[in-house]
């Protein structure tokens, strides 16, 4: 079961046909591909409208995506109501344009095949073909209010060190910048991650002994939901740009359950989402990290 907790969006309409979002960092496009075009768009057309609505550079900015699957549940609030395009109830804040497509695309995919999408009249998520124009799917564009690429001085946040290892200037940690995904080419579960880390540490890794696991906030700190990157199995991840790309869609963690000694949180950098996972079975790996000496 997830421990994330979604947080309750605080809107402001920018008059300019955004949407911000100041509680979850987002900025959104008042109307979707319902209203705009007038009709159903497959998961292909998607991506071809955000480039098209990043090449006019809308409101400003030419950084519009489709959603991932934890931003479009910030859409979602059971105590709203709005119109869909056929005129039934949905649950999204009055402050967007009604009319609307009561589902949206998400960038959640499963290989080459297909998508997520997510309804907005019962918080429910769903796959379906990447090619399917048939069902009333919409998508409505995001993006971030403020990049993870800088700090709050506006300089660089992440560096590559140029040896294999990434520092993260604002929380004081360096990072291998390849997970074990990409160095052991397979799964691995909590114990043969731990023992990956061991041995970057015995060989010391880039001059250190002190590599561990991430604990979940730490990892957290990385995924970045406005650099999709692609991975190994041509799925998309959300990473902080610095990293390398076919890296694994999943992060094991320190943070163990006080109850349950058996199960370790394991981070999901396709949807920045958490989960309690059974620390015998296989991830698809971990991300070494440790503290900046001072």
């Amino acid at each position: 079961m997830t421990e994330k907790t979604i947080k309750k969006a605080e809107y402001v309409d920018n008059g300019d046909g955004t949407v911000s979002d100041l509680a979850n960092n987002l900025m959104w496009l008042k109307s979707d591909t319902w209203i705009e075009l007038g009709r159903r768009v497959s998961w292909h057309e998607s991506q071809l409208y955000a480039k098209e609505v990043n090449d006019k550079n809308f409101a400003g900015y030419s950084n519009w995506r489709v959603p991932n699957g934890s931003e479009v549940k910030f859409l979602f609030d059971g105590e709203a109501s709005n119109t869909d395009v056929e005129g039934g109830e949905i649950h999204l804040n009055s402050v967007f344009s009604p009319g609307c497509g009561f589902s949206t695309w998400t960038s959640e995919t499963r290989g080459a095949k297909a998508a997520m999408g997510y309804d907005l009249r019962s918080s429910f998520e769903f796959w379906l073909a990447k090619e399917n124009d048939g069902f009333p799917s919409a998508v409505r564009l995001v993006r971030q209010l403020k990049s993870l690429s800088t700090d709050k001085d506006g300089e660089p946040r992440f560096v590559d060190n140029s040896d294999g290892t990434v520092t993260d200037h604002e929380s004081q940690l360096m990072w291998k910048r390849d997970d074990s995904f990409l160095d052991l080419d397979k799964w691995v579960s909590w114990e043969e991650a731990k023992n990956y880390i061991n041995a970057m540490n015995k060989s010391r890794f880039a001059g250190n002994t002190d590599w561990r696991m991430p604990t979940r906030k730490e990892v957290q700190t990385i995924y970045d939901p406005g650099n999709p990157i692609i991975d190994k199995y041509g799925d998309t991840i959300l990473l902080v740009s610095e990293f390398s790309p076919g890296a694994g869609q999943t992060c094991w963690t320190k943070t163990l359950n006080k109850t349950d000694r058996g199960l370790a949180i394991r981070f999901q950098f396709y949807n920045g989402d958490y989960k309690w996972h059974q620390m015998g079975l296989r991830s698809h790996g971990v991300r070494a990290v440790r503290e900046i000496e001072k």
